[in-house]
């Protein structure tokens, strides 16, 4: 079996990506998108990317402290410099227009605060 192209999986993500805007989902579903489409996608300079509860090497970055839970990180991604990137993903119900609710305040300043 051959394996998709570049160009067929980000075909297939924005595929997925338009059946799923329309619903009301807790986005899990965008979390493993991004984590397949990521090093694809060149403007964002990623090598490699996993969801934050199977991220390899969370002790060994972030010390004995580091636990799974969910501190509001969807994905890690490293990047070509070597450096690794926290990821949250919003997955917003959107109207004819295209338009979902906008990210809070509160969720931004969460996500940093989990990230720092």
């Amino acid at each position: 079996m051959n394996n998709p192209t570049e160009r067929e999986t980000i075909e297939a993500a924005l595929a997925e990506i338009a059946e799923m805007s329309p619903q009301e989902t807790d986005g899990e579903w965008l979390e493993k998108l991004a984590v397949r489409v990521a090093p694809l996608v060149r403007d964002w300079d990623i090598e490699r990317a996993w969801l934050w509860d199977e991220w390899p090497f969370g002790e060994a970055n972030l010390g004995s402290g580091y636990m799974r839970a969910d501190v509001g990180i969807d994905a890690v991604a490293m990047r070509s410099d070597g450096k690794y990137i926290a990821i949250q993903c919003k997955s917003r119900m959107v109207d004819g227009d295209g338009r979902g609710n906008p990210i809070s305040k509160d969720e931004s300043d969460s996500f940093a605060s989990a990230s720092a």
